[in-house]
């Protein structure tokens, strides 16, 4: 019965999406424009790269000489894998989707189990320094003093939602063997047994990290045409206004409420959109 209702539901909200494109076909053409031209001059040279030497690194072991290292404070502190420390090291220097490719990559290899991936989720999906400080600060708020401010409580949420995510399904967690002493020896097992020649190891992460960054910009045109349709036909500013009305004590925004909106849709557009409103730069910030 649940599962008939969703189907239900999903068939609404996809045809309702389908009738407006096709009804507006000059403005659903402009936003998937857009984000075609984001995906393709921005995400698709910025991400293939790292994508490609990710897959590689995996296949050098390299993911299983950080993991052994860093081990003793990821099992202590989040109860993973110490492998996943590879993941957030990667997210908080790379940022989007970087760390959440690691972690399915980990996955798939049965280095963690399915509830340790949703932990390692937790703490490895974050943005970017450059994006942080350099797009949004700089580029988008026009104030680079709050950069470092954005960055560190980004990185500490994701550090805190990682820490109580130790708790989720804890007794499901299997045990494992002590704690690696040698990274080097761990790193150089790990080759031996995947086998592969550099060569075939390359071509697999090359079609690997095509795959995905396609994948990527379906979403991203998508998700941004869903946005353009909830604003013509009137549903996004109806939701703004009856959400900021019941908010209770203050007297809310309906832009604010939009903004935050498409932010859950797509982050890039939601930081545009709340930049935009005429607040205060503290009130920015925080949103």
């Amino acid at each position: 019965m649940k599962k008939n209702i969703s189907t239900i539901i999903l068939s609404m909200i996809f045809c309702y999406i389908a009738i407006y494109t096709a009804a507006y076909p000059r403005e659903t053409y402009g936003a998937a424009a857009d984000a075609v031209s984001l995906w393709f001059n921005v995400v698709f040279p910025s991400l293939l790269p790292f994508f490609i030497c990710i897959e590689v690194m995996i296949g050098l072991g390299i993911v299983s000489l950080v993991g052994s290292t860093f081990k003793p404070v990821m099992s202590a502190v989040f109860n993973v894998p110490g492998e996943g420390s590879f993941g957030f090291f990667m997210s908080i220097s790379s940022g989007y989707p970087v760390g959440a490719k690691i972690v399915s990559e980990l996955r798939q290899k049965k280095i963690c189990t399915l509830q340790e991936g949703q932990r390692l989720l937790s703490l490895c999906s974050t943005s970017g320094p450059l994006f942080i400080i350099g797009a949004v600060a700089t580029g988008i708020l026009k104030n680079p003093e709050i950069g470092l401010l954005l960055a560190l409580s980004h990185y500490l949420s994701a550090i805190t939602v990682g820490f109580f995510m130790r708790f989720y399904n804890k007794d499901k967690v299997p045990k494992r063997a002590g704690i690696r002493t040698n990274p080097i020896s761990d790193m150089l097992e790990y080759r031996r047994k995947d086998g592969r020649s550099i060569g075939l190891l390359l071509g697999d992460a090359v079609k690997n990290s095509i795959n995905l960054i396609l994948m990527i910009g379906g979403f991203i045109i998508f998700f941004a045409v869903i946005a353009r349709v909830l604003e013509i036909s009137g549903l996004l500013p109806f939701l703004s206004r009856t959400i900021a009305s019941a908010i209770p004590f203050i007297k809310a925004d309906p832009q604010i409420v939009s903004g935050l909106f498409i932010g859950i849709l797509e982050v890039t557009n939601g930081i545009k959109e709340c930049a935009a409103l005429q607040i205060p730069t503290l009130s920015k910030v925080v949103i």
